[in-house]
């Protein structure tokens, strides 16, 4: 007998019937084998699909916040699941191990294969989440090459000095003038500015255009607007936050099931939304780097070029290029970067510029305090 057979004659409620029955018992079963596991620990119930994520997504998917938050709770052993992995950690420091994995070296290792990272278009390009040792060789040499250089050393020293003397000008406006310091009307976020200020540094280093994200943040904190264009300071806005919540749809991407962003409505939402999130940065990234491949193009020879991250990557290899060896493996190199290749790139300085730049003098700033 045929499964057409089998269905056909089911009413709607007789279906439904059938599919929580289904339910029920995977349920059932999906409990009964995690209580009767070999070895069990403590820690956190997980649920059915999606394991220990959403007690995961309560932390705003910190990792070391969940973890540590747990590890004061069951102690030093005690175990989690995201995905279809099983983690178990026997001391504080293992949560540096999960996220340094490798006890030979102090770099962190590659991501394994997922299919949920090439579903978004991650999996394989750039840096972080190259699995391919020769593509990530290839894209390190070009990286390095672009950062090192003495004269991008200097073009961040001073765009750095120039985006602080702004926000300067900010603060100055906001918070030190007489009747805001009388009425304690305005507070400093500084941590909020500190977001703003590292996400202009970086953007400005690596495309070579300015980002107006301290402007709409100082637009937002009182009446007094910047002399940007609107249009510009908004469209800054909406690039840095697609940026985030690129970066932040990730971890669904990885820890989620497939089956479940494609069908289950909640995580279907998540999932539909961040995809085209993603197809929006990757155009727009895309757009500033054939932008900036016609401006070299229309460059002569002996005219000088900007010297941001994006000119660096697109003229290597090339004629503007001084140096022609590159070697990969001990093999020679000698093709530029691809658009698809750079824009990775790109991304990598993003999400390694921004927050980690942001966190570093928060938390020194914090650690001062507190001990002074």
């Amino acid at each position: 007998m045929s499964f057409y057979k089998i269905f056909s004659g089911l009413g709607i409620n007789e279906f439904l019937s059938f599919i929580g029955v289904l339910l029920i018992i995977y349920v059932t079963h999906y409990y009964y084998k995690y209580f009767t596991r070999v070895n069990p620990l403590p820690g956190p119930l997980p649920f059915p699909f999606v394991g220990n994520l959403p007690q995961f997504m309560l932390y705003k998917v910190s990792t070391r916040e969940f973890f540590g938050a747990y590890q004061k709770k069951y102690g030093d052993l005690y175990e989690v699941y995201l995905g279809a992995r099983r983690i178990i950690l026997s001391r504080a420091e293992d949560i540096d191990k999960l996220l340094m994995p490798s006890t030979k070296s102090h770099y962190m290792t590659r991501l394994p294969y997922m299919q949920g990272l090439e579903e978004i278009g991650m999996m394989g390009k750039g840096l972080i989440l190259n699995h391919n040792i020769k593509s990530w060789r290839f894209n390190r040499q070009f990286f390095t090459h672009a950062i090192l250089s003495p004269k991008f050393s200097q073009e961040a020293i001073v765009m750095t000095n120039k985006m602080f003397l702004e926000m300067e000008d900010y603060w100055d406006r906001l918070y030190l003038k007489e009747e805001v310091i009388k009425k304690n009307k305005n507070v400093l976020d500084f941590a909020s500015w500190l977001s703003r200020f590292t996400n202009d540094v970086i953007v400005a280093l690596t495309t070579g255009e300015r980002s107006y994200t301290m402007a709409g943040y100082f637009n937002d904190q009182g009446e007094e607007k910047t002399d940007h264009p609107p249009a510009i300071v908004e469209d800054s806005e909406r690039f840095v936050q697609s940026l985030r919540s690129h970066f932040d749809s990730l971890i669904m991407f990885m820890f989620v099931n497939p089956f479940i962003r494609h069908y289950i409505p909640f995580f279907k939402g998540r999932s539909d939304e961040s995809l085209r999130n993603a197809k929006f940065l990757y155009d727009k990234v895309d757009s500033i780097i054939k932008r900036r491949r016609e401006e070299i193009e229309n460059t002569p020879l002996d005219k000088p070029l900007p010297h941001d991250m994006l000119t660096s990557v697109i003229t290597a290899n090339t004629p503007r290029d001084i140096n022609y060896t590159k070697t990969v493996g001990g093999e020679s190199m000698e093709r530029p970067m691809t658009d698809l290749e750079i824009r990775h790139i790109m991304f990598d300085t993003f999400v390694g510029g921004t927050d980690t730049l942001c966190s570093i003098p928060v938390g020194c700033i914090f650690r001062t305090v507190l001990f002074v």
